[in-house]
């Protein structure tokens, strides 16, 4: 009979202490002072928050993958992904915003924001044709015995998640590249 491998639990709490010390710490480090905006600590918060989270869930069905173990519970853990990284997000922003004064979205930060959507958007298609090509290829021409999909059934949800999440850290890496080098 096939064995089952476990797929591992997220340490909420250790994942909260690594994005408050990368957020305090490394900035402190960095600059010598704390001199980013509320705006930019968000985004280092949620790029910390997304890189360890789905960092952590992407190696670990990596690692089952290529073990060829079957991967169990694909679904929940996914959906266990997803209620962690919304939980982590309402909580460091809460305390990032209880700690900081509202500042409005000015014609700079609205011009940032649509050049970073427009870039994760870019981002998001090139995968997605990517994938939709190196899926359906071995359809179109017959021929092509010798070319076959690596990719197993399991993982088509995972794929497209990451294809997400690297549109997301593109977003997000545009956004503070501009914030903090300005135009």
């Amino acid at each position: 009979m096939c064995e089952v491998a476990p797929v591992p639990r997220l340490n909420v709490k250790n994942n909260l202490h690594h994005v408050r010390n990368t957020i305090h710490y490394g900035s402190l480090l960095r600059y010598g002072h704390t001199n980013m905006s509320t705006k930019e600590k968000s985004l280092l918060a949620s790029l910390v928050i997304t890189l360890l989270v789905f960092g952590n869930f992407f190696l670990n069905t990596l690692e089952l993958a290529l073990a060829d173990e079957p991967i169990a519970n694909i679904g929940t853990s996914l959906i266990n992904v997803v209620i962690s990284v919304i939980i982590l997000e309402i909580i460091v922003q809460s305390l990032l915003a209880s700690l900081s004064s509202s500042q409005e979205d000015d014609e700079r930060d609205l011009l940032i924001e649509r050049i970073s959507f427009r870039n994760g958007y870019v981002c998001l298609s090139v995968g997605i044709w990517i994938w939709i090509a190196q899926t359906t290829i071995p359809i179109w021409w017959v021929w092509l015995d010798g070319i076959q999909s690596p990719l197993p059934e399991a993982l088509v949800p995972v794929v497209l998640l990451l294809l997400f999440v690297i549109a997301e850290v593109t977003v997000t890496v545009t956004r503070l590249f501009y914030h903090r080098r300005g135009f």
